[in-house]
């Protein structure tokens, strides 16, 4: 049967990368990367001289027919993102439902996420929790949508842009309750990770200005207040 292989990357620290990564890729008949130069890079560090292809933002409705062609008829696709595991919030989660419907048997390797590691590293209940992908561009949507889920009271998690962070985090200042928390990851593995736990107001006043590093936001679940 034809499979694809959802390839874990690193999230910022090359030693975070699985060693059957470099495997899966090296047994590969076909390697999807996200973008030109950092596949290039990282086949080029595991000593793989394979050719690969793209799928990303970019890949038209045409590509993807084509894309899915081929899958049905290679014997080992490795798809590799940017960072962490294909599939999570990035041009992955296009794939996987298109291999099914080729019948194409679908694996994961798995490997580091920026979610879990933001999510356990929090402190917040783990379970339940939300996670909500990238929230909306525009400031009146993304404060629309983080008000219909705080109001649920569990744990929620979700990825912003770096230059979004800043802005993300005065929305969180001006809607969050006063005693929920929040936990700020930014550049999660890195050499230069930083992370923030405190009211969204307390973390604006210390806010590093001009740190662009890849930021996770996790709000604190609501707490049940005892009665006396």
């Amino acid at each position: 049967m034809n499979r694809l292989y959802l390839v874990s990357n690193s999230i910022g620290n090359d030693e975070d990368i699985p060693p059957r990564t470099k495997t899966l890729l090296e047994e590969a008949d076909w390697i999807l990367g996200e973008e030109q130069r950092t596949t290039s890079t990282l086949l080029k560090r595991l000593g793989i001289t394979k050719p690969f292809d793209l799928l990303n933002e970019h890949t038209s409705r045409k590509e993807m027919d084509e894309i899915g062609m081929k899958l049905a008829t290679t014997k080992r696709t490795c798809l590799i993102s940017d960072s962490g595991s294909p599939g999570l919030e990035d041009p992955g989660k296009w794939l996987v439902p298109l291999a099914w419907e080729m019948g194409v048997d679908v694996r994961s390797a798995p490997g580091p996420t920026a979610l879990i590691a933001a999510l356990t590293s929090s402190g917040f209940a783990t379970s339940p929790f939300l996670f909500l992908g990238f929230l909306p561009r525009e400031e009146k949507e993304r404060e629309r949508t983080l008000k219909q889920y705080i109001g649920l009271g569990i744990t929620i998690a979700f990825y912003e842009t770096p230059y979004r962070a800043k802005h993300c985090l005065e929305t969180l200042a001006k809607i969050l309750p006063g005693d929920r928390q929040i936990f700020l990851a930014l550049g999660i593995s890195m050499a230069n990770e930083t992370s923030f736990r405190g009211t969204a107001k307390e973390i604006q006043k210390k806010f590093p200005q001009g740190l662009k590093l890849p930021p996770v936001f996790v709000i604190e679940e609501k707490k049940e207040r005892t009665k006396r």
